[in-house]
């Protein structure tokens, strides 16, 4: 091979090793971007979408507030309150519709 030759397979190699680590760089920064599934919680208490569906396991009605749930200690399992069409993210169990919890039903 001559020197020009073997200079441009070094070129072309350089340039799709410089691209392919861009690539990877931008998956990886996609990642941190991207947004946060929504993560439940056990500290505060939560509104509930529907003031008909009770209260998950291990969670109450604040002094008469249909229109809430606190947890009942620190026990309570993580949850969040979801649209009845949506699904629960990873790890998580639909109770009544309306809520997922990391405790099964």
């Amino acid at each position: 091979m001559t020197t020009t030759n073997t200079r441009s397979r070094l070129l072309i190699a350089g340039t799709l090793s410089l691209a392919n680590l861009a690539l990877v760089g931008s998956l990886a920064l996609a990642g941190f971007a991207s947004p946060a599934q929504a993560q439940g919680q056990n500290r505060e208490a939560i509104v509930k979408t529907s003031k008909a569906a009770p209260c998950p396991s291990g969670w109450r009605t604040p002094d008469g507030d249909t229109s809430r749930c606190e947890p009942m200690g620190t026990i309570a399992p993580k949850v969040y309150a979801k649209k009845e069409k949506e699904t629960c993210a990873d790890g998580y169990y639909e109770v009544y519709r309306v809520w997922c919890s990391t405790r099964k039903p």
